[in-house]
């Protein structure tokens, strides 16, 4: 099973390290969003855990609309007119092109499609997250989390994932027919 942890508070980072211990030690997957990777300096996560900055896919996050015709359009030209023993020449071109044109233009088109902050985590968090890593189960980790979770419940349900606050919830009791 795919567990992933949403702990962007960090407050309960005992409990989210045992509980993402144990779904490794039953051979599951287990991911830990975060809001910020130095609050768990102290605590680090068991091996095979995986820690997944929010801030830090929220920064990165680019339509393609806006990435494909800026940036790899032009890494594709470069490639191929510029092949074999000239690759070197057509890596710093690209990276000129990227300094010069692609960052500045991205800059000016990032006022537009990261208006509304609520939608862009949406976006990130299925795309990156749910998506990339076939989720199966989310756990709400700490209290500061829950708004995001609640914010996220509709695109947690439409990967096909199950929102829950710990991993004791992952199946239905004896008896229970839920529906």
């Amino acid at each position: 099973m795919n567990v992933l942890f949403v702990a962007l508070g960090g407050t309960r980072r005992p409990a989210v390290v045992r509980e993402s211990a144990r779904v490794v030690a039953d051979g599951g997957e287990a991911a830990v969003l975060v809001g910020a990777s130095s609050a768990w300096a102290r605590e680090p996560l068991p091996d095979g855990v995986d820690t997944v900055e929010l801030p830090a896919l929220e920064r990165r996050y680019r339509p393609a609309a806006v990435r494909i015709p800026l940036y790899r359009i032009p890494r594709l030209l470069v490639r191929a007119c510029l092949p074999g023993p000239l690759r070197g020449l057509g890596d710093r071109i690209d990276g000129a092109y990227r300094r010069r044109v692609a960052r500045p233009v991205d800059r000016m088109l990032a006022r537009l499609y990261r208006r509304d902050p609520a939608a862009v985590r949406r976006r990130v968090v299925d795309r990156e997250v749910l998506r990339r890593r076939s989720v199966d189960l989310v756990v709400v980790g700490d209290p500061q989390s829950l708004a995001t979770a609640s914010e996220l419940a509709g695109v947690i349900a439409g990967a096909g994932a199950r929102l829950a606050y710990s991993i004791a919830h992952e199946r239905p009791r004896a008896g229970y027919a839920g529906g």
